[in-house]
């Protein structure tokens, strides 16, 4: 075994209560050195709101039951930004939600969820709400790209959202054939390099069971808005 190899293995971290339950579907992520875990499914759709301490292996359970915070979610994504995490989509039946918007802010010095304009009156062109999407920060701007839509199946659409006006944009010069095309379930990853991969199943299907991945690796150059195949 190589050095590179060996520094490469997982090692369980052994958990004490309060910790969060088994589930699937859920979103992740970091800010400084905490991780944040929100909702998912497990035999049922969750509402639960998690915050893990890397240094201190432990967990802490915080409010997910105010005006302000998403009900039951799965296949939603959540992005850090600014001390701000961005949840979005994941709504389990879109027809009959309070929410005209499907986006939730979280002020994690404060530990509170914050109003979001969008949510009451949306004054711009937006995304409706979806699972399995992807979404990603780059600069001061959150992309969200495919995912599936109830009612109209996977989707191709790809979004921008400006942190700092909360306003939605459609990049309609990276849709269709220079596209990745529909899916949802795959990943999407930002760098520094000003660009984009999109990775994962294009048509995978709603029930359980084997999928197929499709092996292209597109990426978005964000310079120029165009995607290429790797």
């Amino acid at each position: 075994m190589t050095q590179r190899s060996s520094l490469s293995l997982w090692s369980p971290l052994p958990q004490g209560p309060p910790a969060p339950c088994t589930r699937y579907r859920h979103a992740c992520s970091s800010h400084k050195g905490d991780v944040y875990l929100l909702g998912g499914r497990e035999r049922m759709v969750l509402r639960d709101f998690w915050k893990y301490s890397v240094v201190r292996n432990d967990w802490t359970k915080l409010d997910c039951s105010s005006e302000w915070a998403p009900e039951e979610l799965e296949g939603h994504t959540m992005v850090s930004h600014q001390g701000i995490l961005y949840v979005f989509g994941g709504l389990i039946d879109s027809a009959y939600t309070d929410w005209k918007m499907p986006l939730w802010l979280f002020d994690i010095e404060k530990e509170e969820w914050r109003y979001s304009e969008g949510q009451i009156q949306p004054s711009q062109p937006a995304p409706v709400n979806r699972k399995g999407h992807s979404a990603v920060v780059f600069g001061s701007a959150m992309y969200i790209y495919g995912g599936y839509i109830d009612i109209r199946g996977p989707s191709q659409e790809f979004w921008k959202y400006e942190f700092d006006t909360g306003v939605w944009s459609l990049l309609s010069g990276v849709q269709a054939e220079q596209g990745p095309g529909p899916r949802h379930g795959h990943r999407g990853g930002g760098s520094s390099a000003q660009h984009v991969p999109v990775r994962g199943p294009e048509w995978p299907p709603r029930a359980e069971g084997p999928v197929e991945v499709v092996p292209d690796q597109p990426h978005l150059e964000l310079h120029q808005n165009t995607f290429r195949t790797l």
